[in-house]
């Protein structure tokens, strides 16, 4: 929803908004109807369906954009080529992440066709540096635009915590998609070790994906199913996020990861992986902590540290808030956004 609420300031603001998705869009597109900004779909079958390239030149020459601004593979692809063919003075493509283990065709061809692109924007330094290396795209086309969160205003059923205590036993929680590279299995291994050290937690992991079996027979097999709960997908996770003493993050790579800003514009002292962006967000013993990835053990100590020392986890959880509140709303990004976009009017007298 990140991309919903960018595009809505936006719109607020007085920007000519307009977006067009590849393939129909019951979540995003609707909406944004409600909000009065125009939806286009291309409805394509797939998204390497030839036909769209037709459709989308005809939209564009009817109403051609200053700017065209993608968002991930595809898009990319399809916009950069056809935008170019019509005559769009400016293209920026959106990396939201490092796309591990992506295909080598995707490499390819994002190598051959970023001459058509004018700049590209990334969320951390971290994925700026994976883009430069990878596609051999120069650092002076990489321009950094970091996420955002909702203010908090607009959040619903938020409260000041207290951490003068934890509950008992300690509420973590996480929140991700349940793919390989958000490891979630890690923080199940924790919640075994710190069992077997008469240490007791609980573990809830919001989302859902391909490795729920996976994750489900782990919790079964060391027989945690009365500490870890799978929940699912939620669409409001601050309700559950509210609940929660501590929040973790183990991904063994992340950009700069919203689920993480959320957690933490609650006051929640969070514990995190430092691969990625991370680092980029918390810094270690002053804003959260940051652990090694692929370590159950370095958790569960984090884990009980934080427990052991309510103080420290009060003041990680305060100047995490802080952190997120003067710097990452979604009001504070899109003044950014603005002014980039007002820059590169200005640099192609368009303005």
């Amino acid at each position: 929803m990140y991309a919903y609420h960018v595009m809505l300031e936006l719109f607020r603001r007085g920007w000519d908004i307009r977006l067009i998705t590849i393939v129909d869009d019951q979540i995003l597109s609707p909406q944004l109807q409600q909000q009065g900004i125009p939806v286009l779909s291309l409805s394509a079958k797939s998204k390497i369906e030839f036909g769209v390239w037709r459709r989308l030149e005809k939209i564009w020459k009817r109403k051609k954009p200053k700017i065209l601004h993608t968002h991930l593979f595809h898009a990319g692809i399809l916009g950069r080529l056809v935008g170019r063919k019509v005559g769009i003075p400016i293209i920026l493509c959106n990396q939201g992440g490092p796309e591990n283990n992506r295909p080598l065709h995707r490499t390819i061809l994002d190598f051959l066709t970023s001459p058509l692109v004018d700049r590209y924007v990334v969320p951390c330094e971290a994925v700026r540096k994976i883009l430069h290396r990878r596609e051999n795209i120069p650092i002076r086309k990489i321009d950094l635009l970091p996420n955002g969160i909702r203010p908090p205003s607009e959040l619903h059923s938020v409260i000041e915590r207290s951490m003068d205590q934890f509950s008992t036993p300690v509420r973590l929680i996480t929140v991700g998609r349940l793919v390989p590279e958000k490891a979630q299995d890690v923080m199940i291994c924790s919640v075994n070790i710190m069992a077997m050290r008469n240490f007791l937690a609980s573990l809830t992991i919001i989302g859902e994906g391909p490795k729920r079996t996976e994750l489900e027979r782990q919790i079964q097999q060391l027989n945690l199913s009365a500490s870890v709960y799978l929940p699912g997908h939620q669409d409001n996770p601050f309700e559950w996020l509210q609940q929660a003493d501590i929040f973790v993050l183990t991904s063994l790579w992340e950009s700069l990861s919203l689920a993480l800003m959320e957690a933490m514009v609650l006051g929640l002292p969070v514990i995190a992986t430092a691969t990625g962006g991370t680092p980029e967000l918390i810094t270690h013993l002053q804003n959260g902590y940051l652990i090694p990835p692929n370590s159950p053990e370095a958790l569960a100590d984090a884990i009980e540290f934080l427990v052991h020392h309510p103080d420290v986890a009060r003041q990680l959880g305060e100047n995490a808030r802080k952190l997120i509140l003067e710097n990452y709303t979604i009001p504070k990004i899109v003044d950014q956004l603005e002014s980039y976009y007002r820059e590169i009017l200005e640099g192609k007298a368009l303005l």
